[in-house]
């Protein structure tokens, strides 16, 4: 599956009213029923009765305007001449939309289809010229969203659409091959019937499905937060030589933060630096929805030495257990580091990165190529992926990259980038922190968003790498490029090509949850040496299945299948060591490139 030609920037800007409240200048909308539904579900019911919530007893609490609002203000439109509007509705969803046969809509005998072979039956409803006011997907937790087809009912009429909400919507023609979900771009249409061919179709995000969704959507974390800072974690914004971000998390609670820190080992005052505070949202976290989490970061440090350092609340003398962690050399040294894949918020992961780091206490960072949880919407995953990494990452720091599991259904990476602090000097195109480049020792780690716009972040890559004088250059993000079980031709076209012309020397990805390693590649042919060509590697962290070994690709050198790896790369000078490294310490691929 692939979803990383996101088009939906501008175009469903509007949809931030899922999280953003006081959406401007509306006064009966979605987001304001919901949140006031929620807060009457919140008070009147125990948490075992929200976790089995049923459409009967959501439709019940709701009063006569919420109703209405949610049957008209979802998808709304105008049309200058009478119509017919077909609502394509997903089959598998087992409760159809309250508002669907109450407003009017017949079902047909039609049947639309896509790729996936998901089937939508086709219900019809007439609509004079004006106002068309559509009601949500459903209470369910069901992904697909309804389609939407619209049609003159006066054969040789010149339809018009406009006045949408939500604003920048795209049409496109109903026929095969159409567009279908904008954070699904290969999910077209493979059977239209006749009736509906050439009519206008509007393509929506799969996200939309969650605007209203109550109905098995209720969650509880395994980890809520309390009043202590936990879990307490590290990554980078700046210069690893000289900063150092701390974050952690506590419950509404704690209003202030703050990190206390001094050199290993001296007899100096703790000094004190202020964090900032996020007050974060999971509304259908129901035992934690809201908590607040901190971010210090520490500056003008001195390289190459060892800090101590608790976070808390100064406020409260309410402090973590003292850690350490040690800023990079000032001049490059020999240093190791991990790189994982694919963690998806598993305990699995989180003995597999114990285990290694005990085995290597010496790793400087971890690297994650994306899928660091199951669903990147969800705050308790995102609790048990830093619970689960936790004994390494409050002194090693984290440095992702986005997956598609990170950035769901159409609604962006939101929860990721309020998570990590990470470098701002990605492209301004997309979302800041979602693509950046850090320089540790002798490397350079070009980091990139696959569910971002892929033409910018190709242009800004050529300009760093341009610019770079690191003798080592790896790259990290989350779809491969050479797999025989999925292709991503643009991002090889855009940053395959940035690859060749500057040497990157490696790429790390994941995503197809198997291990393999290609020879060094240059312009998608097999490059004589690693000297002229990019390596690139699969990898996983969580047990999976062998997959894609039947017919070996020509490409592949090593293919090791399934598995749990943490890979383990040491940088000495001019020489780089991997190995590709399971739970019980056997190494499963290993090879060294020399300058």
């Amino acid at each position: 599956m692939q979803q990383h030609k996101i088009l939906i920037t501008a175009l469903f800007i509007s949809l931030s009213i899922l999280f953003c409240p006081g959406f401007a200048g509306a006064q009966d909308t979605v987001e304001e029923v919901m949140d006031s539904l929620l807060t009457r579900l919140y008070e009147n019911l125990s948490l075992d009765e929200l976790y089995v919530l049923n459409d009967e007893q959501v439709q019940e609490r709701l009063l006569p305007n919420e109703h209405r609002i949610l049957a008209t203000k979802h998808w709304c439109f105008t049309v200058n001449v009478p119509v017919i509007v077909s609502v394509l509705r997903q089959v598998d969803q087992k409760v159809i939309p309250f508002w669907l046969e109450e407003s009017g809509f017949l079902k047909t005998d039609l049947l639309v289809k896509n790729m996936e072979n998901w089937t939508y039956e086709v219900w019809q409803k007439k609509f004079p010229a004006g106002r068309v006011e559509l009601g949500i997907n459903g209470f369910d937790n069901f992904r697909p969203h309804y389609l939407v087809c619209v049609g003159a009912q006066e054969p040789n009429a010149e339809l018009r659409l406009t006045d949408f909400h939500p604003k920048n919507q795209t049409v496109v023609t109903m026929e095969k091959g159409a567009l279908t979900y904008h954070d699904w771009t290969e999910l077209v249409l493979t059977e239209v019937p006749e009736e509906l061919q050439g009519q206008k179709l509007l393509p929506t995000i799969r996200g939309r499905a969650r605007e209203a969704c109550l109905v098995g959507s209720f969650r509880k974390t395994q980890f809520p937060s309390s009043d202590a800072p936990d879990p307490v974690f590290l990554t980078w914004s700046g210069n690893p030589q000289t900063t150092q971000n701390i974050q952690w998390r506590t419950s509404l609670n704690v209003d202030e933060g703050a990190v206390r820190y001094r050199a290993q080992g001296s007899n100096a005052e703790y000094k004190i630096v202020q964090a900032s505070r996020l007050k974060m949202e999971d509304r259908m976290l129901a035992n934690d929805r809201y908590c607040h989490w901190f971010t210090a970061v520490l500056k003008d440090l001195k390289a190459g030495t060892v800090y101590e350092y608790a976070a808390g609340s100064p406020s409260r003398d309410n402090w973590s257990e003292t850690a350490e962690f040690k800023t990079a050399p000032a001049t490059p040294e020999a240093f190791t580091f991990f790189y994982c894949s694919d963690t998806h918020n598993r305990k699995e992961w989180g003995n597999l990165l114990q285990t290694a780091f005990k085995r290597n206490p010496e790793a400087a960072f971890c690297v994650i190529s994306g899928d660091l949880v199951g669903t990147g919407l969800h705050r308790d995953d995102w609790d048990a992926f830093l619970n689960y990494g936790e004994a390494m990452f409050r002194t090693r720091p984290v440095m992702p990259a986005i997956g598609n599991h990170d950035a769901q259904l159409g609604l962006g990476a939101g929860m990721y980038l309020d998570i990590f602090g990470l470098p701002e000097n990605g492209p301004a195109e997309i979302p800041t922190e979602s693509a950046y480049t850090i320089r540790y020792g002798n490397a350079e780690f070009f980091v990139l968003d696959v569910m971002s716009e892929t033409e910018p972040q190709g242009v800004w890559l050529g300009e760093q790498l341009a610019r770079s004088n690191a003798a080592w250059k790896i790259a990290v993000l989350h779809f491969p490029f050479y797999t025989n079980e999925e292709a991503y031709p643009d991002l090889i076209e855009a940053w395959g090509s940035q690859f060749d012309t500057y040497h990157v020397d490696l790429v790390f990805t994941g995503h197809i949850h198997t291990y393999l390693r290609t020879y060094p590649m240059k312009a998608e042919k097999r490059a004589a040496s690693g000297e002229e060509g990019t390596i690139y590697i699969t990898s996983v962290s969580i047990p999976s299945r062998a997959r894609g070994n039947r017919n070996k690709p020509d490409f592949v050198e090593v293919w090791a299948g399934g598995g749990s790896f943490c890979n383990v790369i040491n940088i000495n000078g001019d020489q780089l060591n991997f190995k590709a490294v399971t739970m019980d310490g056997s190494v499963k691929d290993e090879f060294t490139l020399e300058k």
